[in-house]
């Protein structure tokens, strides 16, 4: 159902008010919801450097107890499992690689901007945050496929395409609080609260990853990944692109979607990067609960 003038006015206005804060919180450093911790942080700048020491960087981590206990559990998962168990961080790094341990610091700060205490947004924000695995987990698989592309920045590309949500729905929860303690009710809507979301989301991500000083193709894909571009073919955007929508025919995605559009989508997908039907089944088995899992 389209939207009436009152209701795309009031949308679009509350869509601008948003965006003018958030981005110049973001460009003032004073944005605090999506902060990166100090140590991780400084271990992301660290491994940006081509003579980067994981050493180094298991010293810097040793700071923050709770991001060490998180790395050392990963690396003693069943995806890097071993007979000797890490029980320390240094062995814990040394396991997992400069790759895998850029990947796990930046999805222990990105997790904690889908969690909400609020009941309103607990649910939506838990279902963007497996959409965003999903797409992730997708995209990775995808790259791998088909080549052309770092798997691993297609990941985190897929991790933090939609990263723009969550700091929009902190920021209306913030205000719905601030109107509540005025006594207005009734402020916003559910379909406007969505509507803002999707208006929005983009040009509040795409600043925020250039903030976090992504690599360069994660931050253009975060930025182009609505739709695909025929020119690069095998690109970080197309890809995300690709697993966007075989998400979301999933199931695994919160707000309005339309199913002609995301069929189209994956056709498309599906001849630009060569994928067939028996790719799409094998990159699709399991995945909900890969999601589940991991979440």
């Amino acid at each position: 159902m389209a939207a009436s003038p009152e209701q795309l006015s009031k949308e679009e206005r509350l869509s601008a008010q948003l965006e003018a804060i958030i981005l110049d919180r973001i460009e003032k450093d004073r944005l605090e919801l999506p902060s990166m911790p100090a140590v991780a942080a400084k271990c992301m700048e660290l491994l940006r450097k081509p003579d980067f020491s994981l050493q180094r960087a298991a010293g810097l981590i040793e700071a923050d107890p709770i991001l060490a206990a998180q790395l050392i559990r990963l690396s003693n998962s069943a995806a890097y499992a071993s007979r000797e168990p890490s029980r320390n961080i240094q062995t814990a790094v040394s396991k997992l690689g400069s790759q895998r341990l850029r990947i796990a610091l930046v999805e222990a700060s990105t997790r904690p901007l889908f969690e909400s205490k609020d009941a309103n947004i607990q649910k939506a924000t838990r279902g963007l945050w497996e959409h965003s695995l999903a797409v992730g987990l997708l995209a990775r698989d995808v790259a791998v496929l088909v080549g052309g592309c770092d798997a691993e920045e297609a990941y985190l590309a897929g991790l933090l395409h939609d990263i723009g949500k969550p700091v929009l729905a902190t920021m209306m929860l913030e205000a719905e609080n601030m109107m509540a303690m005025r006594s207005v009710k009734g402020w916003i809507d559910q379909a406007v609260f969505v509507a803002v979301l999707q208006r929005s989301h983009r040009k509040v991500a795409v600043p925020l990853a250039r903030r976090w000083a992504m690599p360069e193709p994660v931050a253009k894909a975060i930025e182009t990944c609505a739709d695909f571009d025929a020119a690069s073919r095998s690109s970080v955007a197309n890809i995300v692109c690709f697993g966007n929508a075989l998400a979301k025919q999933q199931g695994l995605f919160v707000g309005p979607s339309n199913p002609e559009d995301d069929k189209a989508l994956v056709m498309i997908g599906r001849s630009l990067l060569g994928v067939d039907d028996d790719a799409i089944n094998r990159l699709l088995a399991g995945l909900k609960d890969r999601v589940r899992s991991a979440s």
